[in-house]
């Protein structure tokens, strides 16, 4: 499903590779780093998903999933000093957030216990999340080296370059992992026989969605405050669930969406 979403997005995006004023086959080495980096951590976070899907119930990975990479990010960026430092009262305001992703999948508060998020296959949620992690530094970067070789050139451009370059040579990657997947290969040829369009519906959202998410690395001093705000799915994700999709309120949903506004309220206006 990943890859048929990457190879429609690389498709959509392919024109981009045509106009852009950014000579991409002449960008410097250190460039490509990151691009090696990020397909990395996306195939990482890929193989992690499966073995996450086959093995765990979801209820307890997924706020793990989504959770975690929030404090690993603002950790790495601090460690390797990437960007401004975050300052601890939006520190607070990150694990704040952090902790209302944790709440919004219980079904009551008697679920929130240890046992309930830590076992054994948990190693597989910390591979997910480092997947997420690396991605996100490592666009953050690539972007960072765009942009000071192209200062005239507006984000926009830079963004929509970036994530054509990606998502062709990510595309490419996945298709070369699923030749060598039997099983991947099955169900390669069953969307097609079955004329499952779900994967070009998905590819068109989350490609609109993620070069917002790279527009907005030109515009902050720190990824981890991109990082922090990719939860907004959380709360925009409850509420189409219970208005479209007619899923239960629960007390533990809302108690967590409050949590996580709160977090963003003191990570976005402390000074």
């Amino acid at each position: 499903f990943y890859t048929i979403l990457c190879i429609v997005g690389a498709l959509l995006w392919l024109h981009v590779q045509f106009w852009t004023p950014v000579a991409v086959w002449q960008l410097p080495l250190n460039f490509w780093y990151m691009i090696a980096g990020t397909i990395t951590a996306d195939v990482l976070y890929c193989f992690s998903l499966v073995l996450i899907y086959r093995k765990m119930e979801m209820a307890a990975a997924y706020p793990m999933m989504r959770s975690l990479p929030i404090l690993l990010t603002a950790l790495s960026t601090a460690a390797f000093g990437l960007g401004s430092a975050i300052g601890w009262i939006r520190g607070i305001g990150f694990i704040t957030v952090f902790t209302g992703a944790l709440l919004m999948p219980l079904k009551n508060f008697s679920q929130m216990k240890i046992s309930t998020y830590f076992d054994r296959k948990m190693f597989y949620v910390l591979m997910a999340a480092c997947g997420t992690t690396g991605y996100t530094i490592f666009d953050s970067q690539g972007i960072k080296i765009i942009r000071s070789l192209y200062q005239d050139v507006s984000s926009v451009k830079i963004s929509l370059t970036y994530y054509s370059t990606r998502t062709l040579l990510l595309a490419t990657t996945l298709c070369i992992c699923c030749c060598f997947m039997a099983e991947a290969r099955k169900v390669f040829k069953e969307y097609w026989h079955n004329h499952n369009f779900y994967p070009v519906l998905a590819a068109c959202c989350s490609s609109l969605t993620y070069i917002l998410v790279l527009i907005s690395m030109n515009y902050v001093t720190n990824v981890s405050y991109v990082q922090v705000c990719r939860q907004l799915g959380l709360p925009i994700g409850m509420l189409a669930g219970i208005l479209i999709l007619k899923e239960k309120s629960t007390v533990t949903k809302w108690v967590g969406v409050s949590i996580i506004l709160i977090g963003f309220a003191i990570s976005f206006l402390a000074r």
